[in-house]
């Protein structure tokens, strides 16, 4: 038979207070992490950069080198670019960003790309005491691939 572990009210409730508290955390500091696209509009091949600004009161960690880009197709985003590649690695160091703190990398956009809607999603971002950004937050502006 098993055994049953009693818990008081307070063990109960503070276990779901910390664990909201941690999520309003997360929302509040991945919500004022933004990345913007040099461009509103490219070339399949072209370069471009972008430009991360830490608008949070909180020191984030970051590395831009793993990242996807995605195409909107209808109401959904299918990755179309992975970096690294299969087989590679990234050589890029993560760093500290203190708030108000801006960093950039650039990006050379693969040739052959469809015209349409794309945005990057970057994929090494932590904020302080390591939670991860939300979703949302690690997504470029939209912008176009023109033929």
């Amino acid at each position: 038979m098993a055994a049953r572990l009693r818990l008081s009210a307070s063990q109960i409730l503070g276990s779901v207070l910390t664990h909201r508290s941690n999520s309003a955390s997360a929302v509040a500091v991945s919500a004022a992490v933004r990345f913007a696209t040099d461009r509103h509009a490219y070339r399949a091949g072209e370069q471009g950069a972008v430009t991360v600004r830490n608008a949070s009161s909180q020191i984030v960690r970051l590395n831009l080198c793993p990242r996807q880009l995605e195409q909107q197709l209808g109401d959904a985003w299918v990755v179309r670019d992975r970096s690294p590649g299969p087989g590679e690695i990234c050589a890029t160091a993560s760093v500290l960003l203190p708030s108000g703190a801006t960093s950039g990398t650039s990006f050379r956009l693969p040739r052959g790309l469809a015209p349409g809607m794309y945005r990057w999603r970057f994929l090494g971002l932590v904020a302080q005491g390591g939670v991860p950004l939300g979703a949302g937050e690690r997504l470029t502006n939209s912008f176009g691939i023109e033929a």
